[in-house]
């Protein structure tokens, strides 16, 4: 009777650790929007699944009452290859390291770093081979938590535009897409 009890226990207090450690994940706030860390699902062409077990792979983002933080921009497409390639059809690879995609012609499209499931950097290349795009996730908006730095590039090498997204001085982020 007394391991029977014991054993209870540990199985309650084993089962509330594992429960309580994600208890953090896909939280809404009191409007019903999204709030905080949240896990998105993917598919094989890293489009956004709501069924995960309809997913290969799965990431983190950020939102800030229902605002997206750390959208994904488009990847895959007809043609795409990304390498590499979950070869586990059985479970969720939680992204991590670096991954590229190429388009139907067998260049370089973008590169995608994650660590821990959540984005480091993303580069995105002209169909020409060059840098058309770099997103820096490690840069942080002084005083925030999140935010990020993109710079975008001419075709011959030479910046555009170089700025920080972060929220405005009345806590508002900027129209994102994703």
């Amino acid at each position: 009777m007394k391991t029977k009890s014991i054993l209870t226990i540990i199985v309650l207090t084993m089962t509330s650790l594992i429960f309580g450690q994600t208890s953090g994940l896909n939280q809404m706030d009191a409007k019903g929007k999204k709030d905080g860390k949240w896990v998105v699902y993917l598919d094989k062409d890293w489009k956004k699944v709501d069924d995960s077990t309809k997913a290969l792979y799965c990431r983190y983002t950020y939102f800030d009452h229902g605002t997206n933080i750390y959208p994904m921009g488009p990847c895959g497409g007809k043609g795409y290859k990304l390498e590499p390639s979950s070869a586990d059809t059985k479970k969720i690879t939680v992204l991590e390291g670096e991954y590229k995609w190429y388009d139907a012609n067998g260049k370089l499209s973008s590169v995608h770093v994650f660590k821990n499931g959540e984005y480091v950097s993303c580069k995105e290349y002209f169909s020409t081979g060059e840098l058309s795009q770099h997103f820096d996730y490690t840069k942080k908006c002084e005083g925030q938590s999140h935010g990020w730095g993109v710079t975008v590039y001419d075709k011959k090498g030479n910046i555009k535009l170089s700025s920080m997204t972060c929220k405005d001085k009345n806590g508002n982020w900027p129209p994102m897409r994703g």
